[in-house]
């Protein structure tokens, strides 16, 4: 906004322009500085802002650049004027560029919108942009712009999202195995229920269902002394109940970490004040020396000191979850390890276009430096029209081979043949019709063959479009 204040030369020029010199005498001086350090420090406002502001004028090209929207696009103040703003747009986001262009340059203004733009490396980045017009005597004369970079945002937005896909799928998982042990856990207490109740009832009920069921079990003193073992016990401990029954505590096939756990669950002030179960993974270890993971679950016996313990033999579990956490560590291993085998293939394959792009400079530079030369000779010594016109074609093919224009038209249109390239070069070079068939040595109508099936591969078969100023528009 700074740019549209009048400067110190305007305001002398302007009495100029009006034909008066009393008035061009009437602004004082004083008046002129103050103004010039006026523009000037909104310049460098401009100039300093993190925003890229820039102009444009009816014509697409740029007219004004702060020091941000320069060193974004790598223009510099003798370049910019002869760069088009679509130069600078990726080009799947043109079409949308121009419609917005055209918008202001019929009096509106562009709301913010996104826009994917080059940078000066090479590569592309996200701009948030404003646009709208400038007017003078009312009509529009240039359009200005703010772009603000907004890559980081949306990458940011982009991890956010996926990270939040994460973790609700983390949290389904999780609630689902809650859901599954929840389950599990209240058909345990359920079956404790049922114990309990058959106990109270009959002591030969309660040792049936205590020696029948598929889970390891004891009664054990509040001193964590085994009263009473059933078959499972025996099974997964190894040992008969008349070596363990009254004669040792049932932590003894513990190690003493695990001791210590079990101590502390017993003696805490939840489990002194509550009959609640107390359910804890340990690992126990039979008369063999194998160690088995257990889940244990404690539960005090109602009317007495003694508690019942159940022990689930987890151990196929754990194996499975350090298996598949091993897996998970392979798997990410192999990831590293693609990941570099990924960045070594993109530095090959940058190394690869810079050699490409250095045989194509050396090529284009040994036909400039020692075709063209030569044949500007030899054209000189041709007296005939036929063969001045053959050395003439043979000429503007090797020129449109080096011509840059000529490589982008043969990159962005390759089903074009060689003969519809060097027509396309001859017209944006403003060649009549007349004029490329003697260059060429061939009929008129040929030509106009050409040039039909040209405007049919561009896109341009009956369109009001200018085939010189289209194909100028590639360069």
């Amino acid at each position: 906004m700074a740019q549209d204040r009048p400067t110190t030369r305007d305001l002398r020029d302007r009495p100029q322009r009006d034909g008066s010199a009393e008035h061009r005498e009437s602004v004082p001086q004083d008046v002129l500085d103050a103004l010039h350090k006026s523009v000037e420090r909104y310049r460098h406002i401009l100039d300093n802002v993190s925003d890229a502001v820039y102009k444009i004028n009816p014509g697409g090209f740029f007219t004004y650049l702060n020091d941000t929207a320069m060193k974004r696009t790598g223009l510099t103040p003798e370049t910019y004027p002869t760069c088009h703003y679509l130069d600078l747009v990726v080009s799947d986001q043109r079409e949308l560029v121009r419609d917005r262009f055209e918008r202001v340059m019929n009096g509106g203004a562009n709301p913010p919108y996104e826009l994917r733009v080059k940078a000066r490396n090479g590569g592309s980045y996200i701009v948030e942009v404003q646009s709208k017009p400038i007017f003078e005597n009312g009509s529009v004369v240039e359009m200005l712009g703010i772009s603000r970079d907004i890559t980081a945002r949306k990458q940011a937005e982009e991890l956010l999202v996926h990270a939040k896909a994460i973790l609700e799928r983390m949290v389904e998982e999780r609630t689902a195995e809650l859901a599954r042990k929840s389950e599990r856990l209240e058909e345990e207490i359920e079956r404790r229920k049922i114990v309990a109740e058959k106990l109270r009832e009959s002591e030969d009920r309660y040792r049936a269902i205590f020696e029948n069921t598929g889970t390891a079990m004891l009664i054990v003193a509040e001193d964590n002394t085994i009263s009473l073992v059933n078959n499972e016990f025996e099974k997964m401990s190894g040992y008969g109940r008349q070596e363990v029954e009254t004669l040792k505590k049932w932590t003894d096939f513990m190690s003493d970490a695990d001791a210590r756990q079990v101590s502390f669950a017993q003696n805490g002030r939840q489990a002194i004040t509550t009959n609640a179960s107390v359910h804890l993974e340990a690992q126990a270890i039979d008369r063999f020396g194998q160690i088995r993971d257990v889940l244990a679950t404690l539960s005090r016996i109602p009317g007495t000191k003694k508690r019942i313990v159940s022990l689930l033999d987890i151990t196929e579990r754990k194996h499975s979850e350090q298996t598949l956490l091993k897996r998970e560590e392979e798997l990410g291993a192999k990831t590293r390890e693609l990941e570099e085998v990924n960045t070594a293939l993109k530095v090959l394959l940058k190394r690869r276009e810079e050699d490409r792009r250095e045989t194509e400079e050396k090529i284009s530079s040994n036909i400039q430096d020692l075709v063209l030369p030569h044949l500007a000779k030899l054209k000189k010594r041709m007296h005939g029209t036929r063969e001045k016109s053959q050395i003439n074609t043979i000429e503007s093919i090797l020129k449109g081979i080096i011509s840059p224009f000529t490589q982008k038209l043969s990159s962005r249109m390759l089903n074009l043949t060689p003969k519809e390239i060097q027509v396309a070069n001859l017209i944006r070079d403003g060649k009549t019709t007349k004029e490329i068939a003697e260059h060429l040595d061939v009929s008129k109508s040929a030509i106009d063959t050409h040039r039909h099936h040209i405007r049919k591969k561009l896109g341009l078969k009956n369109k009001r479009v200018n085939l010189t100023t289209y194909l100028h528009s590639l360069s």
